[in-house]
């Protein structure tokens, strides 16, 4: 037995079913479910699957939806913290004829076509 959080009476338990998403394509669909959990408008974790253990409370009409299994597709907490959003950037160098900023491996510069 589970007690809602909204409420404080007891929930009744049973099956949750989830909707089917689909991806449309020449000659057909590709339906498939999945369930997304999204906090602060960023997509966390999915679970797939069509059924699992659900709760729904009959005095307010809280549902919740148990996935034992999920797939993480982002950060969150600790983990955060430590993310480098300029892990994925080349450090850049001047173009003596034409003073561009570019990446540091171009060999010929872009602009001008200065070669280094």
């Amino acid at each position: 037995m589970m007690i809602c959080g909204r409420c404080g009476n007891m929930m009744v338990q049973g099956d949750f079913s989830m909707q089917k998403e689909g991806i449309g394509r020449k000659g057909g669909a590709f339906i498939y479910p999945v369930a997304v959990f999204y906090k602060d408008n960023e997509m966390i974790c999915e679970a797939e699957g069509e059924t699992t253990i659900g709760y729904y409370c009959p005095e307010c009409g809280l549902l919740v939806g148990v996935f034992p299994l999920t797939h993480p597709t982002g950060f969150v907490g600790k983990y955060r913290q430590d993310l480098d959003d300029n892990v994925d950037k080349l450090p850049t160098k001047n173009c003596p004829e034409c003073g561009s900023d570019i990446d540091v491996d171009y060999p010929r510069c872009p602009f001008c076509g200065y070669q280094f």
